[in-house]
């Protein structure tokens, strides 16, 4: 249906149509435009609101018992195919569920591996079974010491056991909500074929729903409404075959312009051969030109060297006159140098006769530090005494710290051994009730 709301490429480009197509050009624009009036009364109203039930909720009391059916079917389903999941986990899910729906569980997974046990050896058996050396045995025995029959016969109890425990359950389910509920919403891993079943049955009650809510009046209007599509579908067609007719047309002129411009092109590609012919031409032209410039610039190179070395000369000349002229100048300088020297000595002088001073200054300051240095040692011998006694008191506690550490290690130890006797002593009593439970077993047994 795109090509009916598109316009047409021999509307878009109808200039290069215009000398062909002629009188054809009102009758095309015409239908184009009706095709999108058409569309635009058809886009203000939903096409898909009449196909909707009017209510939304189920009136009859025949409706809402299939739902409810439905819903619980559903919910059986999802709780079903949930039980292999849990059987193998029951510790981890132990917390949502309550202590008769574990037993029941612990009995249905008892079951379940009985039952593929027993599968695995009806296969076994099914080859050897009208040998001379198949087994004999009764369903009352060990499934190994049974016989083909008694293995088919076995099965079939199991399985009727397996339909009974699965009911038992899900009746325990449905009683108790909570852990129902709590399931339902912590477990999610059940086998994909399961998975599709649920989604199928999900499908199956939407579509149900959609039948229960739809009355007979509205089926009727429905089935109008489809017949009014199928009918447009098929006048539209017609006008798509049209406008496919007119696009055919309008690809064949541009197939003979295509065809044109490909003439135009080799065209241009052959100027284009010529320019690069001549460009080479010129290449080759402005190449000679720079390798004679290249010559002529050479020679004048030389020449400047010629120059630059005389100035080199002259330059080395004016070196040695600016040399004598400086150890004119350095001579000056060490004689304004001695007298700097002369001065520098009375100034040391001066500097010594000054330090005398500072040095008089110096001993009084020492002497009030002597003092002040006697005081301070007079407080560290105090300070060493107190913190003797304070390293005293503070080893006094770390010793009675260690001790109790001491006291607690050792205790958790007797509680950690005796733990350990509680628990040898547990076992102990268990595996002596368990052979007496075996020892009376074998005598009624005999």
């Amino acid at each position: 249906m795109a090509s009916i709301v598109d316009p047409p490429p021999n509307v878009m480009n109808f200039s290069r149509s215009e000398a062909i197509a002629g009188g054809k050009k009102k009758s095309n624009m015409e239908m184009y435009n009706a095709l999108q009036a058409t569309n635009k009364g058809s886009k203000r109203e939903d096409p898909l609101k009449i196909l909707d039930p009017s209510s939304k909720k189920l009136v009859t009391v025949e409706s809402q018992r299939i739902m409810a059916v439905l819903d619980d079917t559903i919910c059986k389903v999802r709780l079903v195919t949930l039980l292999p999941e849990l059987t193998q986990n029951l510790d981890s899910y132990s917390s949502l569920i309550s202590a008769d729906i574990r037993s029941m569980l612990e009995e249905h997974y008892k079951l379940e591996l009985l039952f593929s046990k027993v599968f695995i050896l009806q296969e076994e058996e099914e080859t050897v079974a009208h040998t001379s050396s198949a087994k004999k045995g009764t369903v009352d025995g060990e499934p190994e010491l049974m016989s083909y029959e008694s293995l088919v016969t076995y099965r079939s109890q199991l399985q009727q056991q397996i339909r009974h425990s699965t009911r038992s359950i899900v009746r325990l389910f449905t009683r108790n909500h909570s852990s129902l509920e709590a399931v339902l919403k912590r477990v999610s891993e059940r086998p994909s074929a399961a998975t599709s079943l649920i989604s199928t049955a999900n499908n199956l009650r939407s579509i149900v729903m959609e039948k229960l809510l739809t009355t007979r009046e509205e089926e009727e209007e429905r089935s109008r409404y489809i017949q009014q599509i199928v009918q447009r579908e098929a006048k539209a067609s017609v006008e798509v075959r049209k406008l496919e007719e007119l696009l055919h047309e309008a690809s064949e002129e541009r197939e003979a312009d295509l065809n044109k411009r490909n003439i135009e092109i080799k065209k241009l590609k052959s100027d284009l051969a010529q320019l690069q012919k001549s460009s080479n031409e010129v290449n080759k032209r402005i190449k000679s030109d720079a390798l004679k410039q290249e010559v002529s610039d050479s020679k004048t190179s030389e020449s400047k060297c010629d120059r630059l070395k005389q100035s080199i000369t002259q330059l080395r000349a004016q070196l040695t006159q600016a040399v004598a002229e400086h150890r004119q100048s350095e001579q000056s300088l060490r004689g304004r140098k001695i007298k700097t020297e002369s001065a520098l000595e009375t100034w040391i002088a001066k500097y010594d006769a000054d330090m005398g001073e500072r040095q008089e200054e110096f001993e009084q300051i020492d002497a009030v530090y002597k003092i002040e240095k006697q005081q301070l040692e007079d407080l560290e011998t105090r300070f060493q005494v107190l913190e003797e006694e304070y390293t005293r008191i503070m080893e006094e506690r770390r010793i009675a710290a260690e001790q109790k550490a001491e006291e607690e290690r050792r205790m958790r130890l007797l509680t950690k051994a005796a733990v350990v006797i509680q628990a040898h002593w547990r076992s102990f009593a268990t595996r002596k009730k368990l052979k007496q439970k075996k020892k009376g077993k074998k005598g009624k047994g005999k």
